[in-house]
């Protein structure tokens, strides 16, 4: 699978300033060297090219993370913003000399997008100096946060691992308040965060009997997922065919020697630390003797028909579709 794509914007200065800290903090942030992801900037003009651009940009070129990044002189400390209003009314004019008051964002559209970040559990994992904001303002922030969050919605952009494309505005603090460097780490982690996965790949059997019934496995309370149901399989290790591992991984599970025939599917699947690319491979077996259940308290033999009945692992799911689709 290929690198993560950021794309990190800032502001330039506004209301007569010479200085934004988030067009300092993207700069600065854009002459490192990344091995994790590849990052593209842009620097935001304060008006409404600029809060229109990213809206634009992701509709003609792929991203997995948008970092918006942005100035508040209300903040104490970093500024997880969880929501867009579709809303915009100017204190002061932009830099293009707009000031306009209490209007649409975009007429008839939503009054508000959440993120597509769970902000809750980003935060759990991060530093005390963020908090979770619910109002973003009524100004460029708020306008540009509106604007690629509707695109996003609408359009339905994902990411690379087929989520709603993860997007933040986030609104920095003066360096009164946290050092730059510290404000640059700490957007580095959250940005890992988001688009750093663990990523596995899997495979799986389908093995029937004679009376064409499939054998499902109940995970035991040592293994991740315990008491879900699944169809019996493991991780490759490292330069083994699919194949081979499928091989070893059901003699490991419940010491059966099996003949794989052909592939059934493929899907992926997004969980909370780690994505998986997993293989379903037609399977039959060719020794029965002395099954041993090493990582399941149970397995069953079922009709097709009765997989819906069960407990099953998520991903597991989106095979069994697979499999009731074929038949």
């Amino acid at each position: 699978m290929r690198p993560a794509n950021v794309l990190l914007t800032g502001f330039e200065p506004f209301d007569n300033s010479n200085y934004n800290i988030s067009e300092e903090v993207t700069k600065l942030i854009t002459d490192f060297d990344f091995k994790e992801f590849f990052l593209t900037s842009k620097i935001l003009t304060v008006d409404n090219n600029g809060a229109l651009f990213v809206s634009k940009l992701i509709k003609k070129e792929r991203f997995d993370c948008i970092i918006h990044l942005g100035y508040s002189s209300k903040a104490t400390k970093i500024n997880l913003e969880s929501r867009a209003k579709n809303l915009i009314s100017m204190r002061i004019k932009d830099n293009s000399g707009r000031k306009i008051l209490n209007s649409k964002v975009i007429l008839n559209s939503k009054p508000e997008y959440f993120s597509t970040i769970n902000l809750p559990q980003l935060l759990d994992a991060k530093s005390l100096e963020c908090v979770i904001s619910n109002d973003a303002g009524e100004f460029i922030c708020n306008e540009a946060y509106y604007y690629t969050l509707n695109t996003i919605y609408t359009n339905k952009i994902l990411d690379r691992f087929g989520r709603l494309l993860p997007c933040i505005f986030i609104h920095l603090p003066s360096q009164k308040f946290i050092p730059i460097e510290n404000q640059i780490k700490t957007i580095l982690e959250l940005v890992k965060a988001v688009v750093n996965r663990k990523i596995l790949t899997v495979v799986a059997a389908l093995i029937r009997n004679e009376n064409n019934k499939v054998l499902i496995a109940k995970r035991n309370q040592f293994q991740p997922h315990p008491g879900k149901w699944e169809f019996p399989g493991g991780k490759l290790n490292v330069n083994e065919s699919y194949e081979e591992g499928l091989k070893r991984e059901i003699f490991e599970e419940l010491n059966l020697e099996i003949d794989i025939t052909t592939v059934c599917g493929d899907i992926t699947h997004l969980y909370e630390d780690y994505f998986i690319k997993l293989k379903l491979m037609n399977a039959k077996i060719n020794n029965y003797s002395n099954i041993k259940l090493n990582v399941h308290d149970e397995i069953e033999w079922v009709h097709e028909h009765q997989l819906s009945e069960y407990d099953w692992l998520e991903a597991n799911l989106k095979l069994i579709d697979i499999i009731q689709n074929q038949s």
